[in-house]
């Protein structure tokens, strides 16, 4: 019986590692990323469809994914000190405007101003 056990185990560990490799061999995913390369600390990795900024409810869905990003991107935890608050806000802040900006796209513009208005 111990014997069966460790034979499992070790065909599941092949099986997991075989599927690692796999996911690596294969490349990356095919969908559209935007870079956002700059010298500042803002800078991270955004995959999007073009064709969501083609109207205004694929542009704010867009704008809902891309503030999680950033959230994540500039970190922050519930037990942090006002300053640590601040300065987290204000990343996700410049972050937000600067990402925005760089994508270029009007639909998305839009939904980010009448967000941030409110």
């Amino acid at each position: 019986m111990k014997t069966m056990l460790s034979t499992t185990k070790l065909a599941a560990c092949a099986v997991i590692a075989g599927a690692f490799a796999v996911g690596f061999a294969s490349g990356p995913a095919t969908a559209q990323t935007a870079r956002i390369a700059a010298p500042d600390p803002f800078a991270f990795q955004f995959k999007f469809d073009a064709a969501e900024m083609g109207n205004l409810a694929g542009a704010e869905n867009l704008l809902t994914r891309l503030q999680g990003a950033v959230h994540s991107h500039c970190g922050g935890n519930l037990r942090m000190s006002l300053n640590e608050r601040k300065r987290v806000e204000a990343c996700i802040d410049k972050t937000m405007q600067e990402t925005v900006s760089r994508f270029g796209n009007s639909t998305l513009a839009e939904a980010y101003k009448s967000r941030a208005d409110g």
